[in-house]
């Protein structure tokens, strides 16, 4: 019988994209009465707050999945860091010094590397996600497993922080390794630590920051779980890109550090999803050839949008806090900073769009959920 596992990325407001998605999902799964896609949920970053909901909310997933859209459909920015101007400004400058012009304070180092103030996001966090009820549902059957992958600023190693059930055994390889634990406000926060913008959080002594960082391998917890079937969503249109595809475009600070931004949160998971299915097509040979391996194939089903996001965030660059809006300012034109402002544009408008854009996608892709769901292998 198979095991399943949906894999939800990280990428900041485009986080609303996977709220439509699960939405779509359930619905599909309702129609077959088949939930097995959220039978283990592993999340990174952004993807980390819509996995835990879920998790939270297992019982009554029709309940779950409408309240995690409604939810993205309505946020704002307020609701996720603080916009006024003096929060903003003061964390800039204790920005500035602790790069490198003046000493920096030990015991502020959470607050003192993060360019905005995170405190709505996590009263935002507390308030929607019931963490007491992630182990009974766990307990019950209702589903196998709860992932958060967070980044260690000590040692550089992605660490997958793993709720389920009493026999699981921690594993470590290669840059990456996972640590039993219950669940709660920091675990979310410190996966979802974006870097520069968010500052580092701690939990349990050491401090964290966005699970992308050190992601090389985002499938990998699902794979340590068991499973042998894994839905991705990811948060980027996904298509061959070329020199001649794309208007030429400055080097400046918001084109670089959207194209760092996009390093951190999107490459990975695309990386390991073509690398898992060249180890398919590897076993699919040795079966032919009649050469047995201990080794079992692992199918997958990417789900991602069928739109540019960076484009539908330029549209509503103008919804920014003002105190922000002025910082993009900086960075320079709105195209160049298109892609940093897709994953910092927490508004009604823009988040709802993404909401859509993910149902709609997800019912493209209907006919080949049902096959993937009920398929033998």
């Amino acid at each position: 019988m198979s095991r399943f596992a949906t894999v939800l990325s990280g990428g900041g407001a485009r986080g609303a994209y996977q709220a439509g998605v699960v939405r779509a999902l359930y619905e599909i799964s309702a129609e077959l009465q088949n939930f097995s896609l959220f039978q283990t949920l592993c999340g990174v970053s952004a993807g980390a707050i819509n996995a835990a909901s879920l998790a939270s909310k297992a019982e009554d997933l029709d309940l779950a999945t409408s309240q995690l859209c409604d939810t993205w459909k309505n946020l704002k920015a307020d609701e996720v860091f603080r916009t006024d101007y003096t929060s903003v400004t003061r964390n800039a400058m204790k920005l500035v010094r602790n790069l490198g012009f003046g000493p920096i304070a030990k015991k502020s180092v959470n607050q003192s590397l993060g360019l905005l103030n995170t405190q709505p996001l996590s009263h935002l966090i507390t308030s929607n996600i019931e963490f007491d009820k992630i182990q009974p549902n766990i307990d019950a059957g209702r589903i196998h497993a709860l992932t958060v992958t967070a980044t260690d600023y000590s040692t550089s190693l992605s660490v997958t922080f793993v709720q389920t059930h009493q026999d699981y055994k921690d594993w470590y390889s290669d840059n990456r390794l996972s640590q039993s634990a219950k669940l709660k406000t920091d675990h979310i926060m410190a996966s979802s630590a974006i870097p520069i913008f968010f500052p580092p959080v701690q939990v349990e002594g050491r401090y964290y920051g966005d699970g992308s960082l050190r992601n090389t391998a985002p499938l990998s917890p699902a794979i340590h779980l068991g499973a042998d079937k894994i839905l991705v969503v990811g948060v980027r249109n996904w298509g061959q890109v070329t020199l001649e595809s794309k208007a030429k475009l400055n080097p400046s600070m918001g084109r670089v550090l959207s194209v760092l931004i996009n390093a951190i949160f999107l490459d990975s998971i695309e990386s390991d999803l073509e690398r898992l299915e060249l180890i398919n097509q590897g076993l699919d040979k040795l079966k032919a050839a009649g050469i047995p391996s201990d080794l079992k194939p692992i199918r997958t089903l990417y789900i991602h949008p069928s739109e540019d996001l960076a484009t539908l965030a330029a549209q509503q660059r103008e919804a920014l806090p003002l105190i922000i809006r002025y910082l993009f300012d900086g960075l320079g034109s709105t195209e160049e900073s298109a892609e940093l402002l897709s994953y910092l544009l927490f508004e009604p408008y823009y988040c709802s769009q993404l909401v859509q854009l993910g149902l709609e996608d997800t019912y493209q892709q209907k006919a080949r959920i049902i096959e993937f769901l009920n398929s033998s292998s």
